[in-house]
């Protein structure tokens, strides 16, 4: 019976805490969009960061944050965390250090309101299938990032994990950091697997955010994009504090 009425009190708590989610979500893009029209998307970045914080007091989430010694926030950076859950991004754009942009599937752009709010902000739509086009849209970001002083998310993973472990880390990104040329900044998540796990339970608690030291553009732009995507991704695994290793490599060690 004990089980019976936890799971009745684990049922109620996600559902407040999906409808809290989903009804700031559409809050935040009706500010933004505002916004968008009466002032800039900088202005855009920091008021939708900070209604992210608010909504983690609701949710009696704590999400921390954690920079390396000597950080620059000033940086333009790529930034690359690992990929979770549905709720890493929120998660990560409310501790982002500064103006962010990114880079999101073509498809994404034809949502009703978030698509029109993204495309207005800023967001740089890419088609996976064609590589041209592909390098055409990583041109375009670093002449953005260049030109407003701003700093790149992306998720080299590609997509979520399915078992809360690390995937592989995509070739493409690391492409695209060559042509960019700004500091690579990895970023370690910890507690978000417990937070939701995949499926409708969600669970408050505790958040991390770490970010590491940023890669310089020398320690990389010569390395094979492979070889960098795992140098990055092995600096994500000793970011968080959860054991994110697939057990296929744990074997391999």
């Amino acid at each position: 019976m004990t089980n019976f009425f936890k799971k009745i009190w684990q049922f109620f708590v996600s559902l407040y805490m999906w409808t809290v989610l989903f009804d700031m979500a559409f809050i935040i893009l009706v500010v933004g969009i505002f916004l968008l029209f009466v002032s800039n998307a900088k202005t855009v970045f920091k008021t939708v960061r900070a209604m992210l914080k608010f909504l983690f007091k609701l949710l009696f989430v704590k999400v921390e944050v954690e920079h390396p010694d000597g950080f620059d926030f000033d940086q333009s950076y790529i930034i690359m965390p690992n990929h979770i859950t549905f709720w890493d991004i929120p998660v990560i754009c409310s501790v982002l250090p500064n103006y962010t942009f990114g880079i999101e599937a073509e498809s994404h752009f034809s949502w009703p309101v978030y698509g029109f709010f993204i495309k207005k902000y800023g967001t740089l739509p890419i088609n996976r299938k064609n590589i041209l086009a592909s390098f055409r849209t990583f041109e375009t970001a670093a002449k953005n990032m260049k030109e407003k002083k701003a700093s790149l998310l992306v998720f080299p993973e590609g997509h979520r994990s399915d078992d809360g472990k690390i995937q592989e880390f995509k070739k493409i990104p690391f492409k695209m950091a060559q042509i960019v040329k700004v500091p690579i900044l990895p970023c370690g998540t910890t507690g978000l697997g417990a937070l939701a796990p995949k499926g409708f339970f969600v669970t408050p608690g505790r958040v991390k955010v770490k970010y590491g030291t940023p890669i310089p553009v020398e320690e990389y732009e010569s390395l094979r994009p492979e070889v960098a995507a795992k140098m990055v991704r092995q600096r994500v695994i000793e970011l968080s504090e959860d054991d994110i290793v697939p057990e296929n490599e744990k074997s391999i060690k």
